[in-house]
């Protein structure tokens, strides 16, 4: 697989990973109102996120706590929470590691609970699709 999207349930918005590359992937979040793009260097924890997805995936229930993975130069932070009517929040950072410029975006994209064993499936197929 060589992306990995996240459609969200309220509106337009999307975050779609693609372009793994061993320890890189981007990252593009776009909406009708919003479209940025950032390179993550996962060093060697891409898999913690594709992990995530499946602790996601396996919830039976809505849970309490926030759960989150960030790469290792916080270039990328994803952040999910679930209200107790199953109703699902990415909270998402994207900051330029390393630019001479200093930007900063936080969104949020909304999905179904229901929606987590699929994301869990698709994220373990585009981050085991670039092991050698």
């Amino acid at each position: 697989m060589t992306t990995f999207r996240i459609k969200s349930a309220a509106s337009d918005a999307e975050l779609l990973l693609h372009s793994r590359n061993g320890d890189y992937f981007q990252v593009t979040f776009s909406s009708s109102t919003l479209s940025c793009h950032q390179d993550v260097w996962a060093y060697t924890d891409a898999d913690g996120l594709a992990r995530l997805f499946e602790r996601l995936g396996a919830q039976t229930r809505p849970w309490s706590e926030a759960l989150c993975w960030a790469s290792l130069e916080r270039e990328f932070k994803l952040t999910a929470t679930c209200d107790w009517r199953g109703s699902v929040a990415f909270d998402l950072e994207l900051h330029p590691s390393g630019s001479p410029e200093d930007w900063e975006v936080k969104t949020r994209l909304h999905c179904e609970f229901g929606q987590l064993p699929a994301l869990a499936k698709s994220a373990r197929a585009f981050f085991d699709s670039a092991r050698t």
